[in-house]
Parts: structure tokens; C-alpha cells; sequence
């Protein structure tokens, strides 16, 4: 027998955690973002770019790239410039 309301609680548990991953996450994208943009005002190019784990550049040139965090149970991308995080893999 459940405690009442034992599942609207693990629900918002579990609503928050995801939050905090969101947020983490967004945090990771922004970085490599920032540093992404600075490689191209220096250089002209993404390519090239040094980015921190657990993002990784997994294409770059001079007008786009596209970035992955690969952390179990989270797989996201942004392609760049200017996009938002996607579910799965750079295509």
C-alpha cells in the first residue's frame, strides 16, 4: 500500500531533477558557446575550437558547427550559431 500522495511527490522529485540536468546542461552549452565565438572572432574559423568534457565539437567550420553532451541518461546538441539543445546526436 502507497503512503497518499507518494506518487504526485516522486513525480515532483523527479520533475526537479530533470530541471537541475536542464539547467546543468544549458550551463555546458553556453560555455562552449562563448568559446566557440571567441575562436571565430580570433581565427575566422569554429574549427579548431578547445571545449571542456563533457561537451564535444563534433563539426565545425567557418560559418557552423554542431556540439554534443553525451551523459547517460542526457544526449543533446546545439548546431550553431544561434541554436537550441536538441535530443540525440549532430546530424
Amino acid at each position: 500500500m502507497l503512503v497518499p500522495g507518494a506518487d504526485e511527490a516522486t513525480q515532483a522529485a523527479g520533475d526537479s531533477a530533470d530541471t537541475m540536468i536542464s539547467t546543468v546542461t544549458q550551463a555546458f552549452f553556453s560555455g562552449a558557446e562563448a568559446s566557440l565565438e571567441a575562436q571565430r572572432s580570433a581565427t575566422g574559423t569554429y574549427d579548431g575550437t578547445p571545449l571542456e568534457p563533457p561537451i564535444v565539437l563534433i563539426r565545425a567550420d567557418e560559418s557552423g558547427y554542431c556540439i554534443e553532451v553525451d551523459r547517460a541518461p542526457l544526449l543533446q546538441h546545439v548546431d550553431g550559431p544561434g541554436g537550441t539543445p536538441a535530443t540525440g546526436h549532430c546530424t
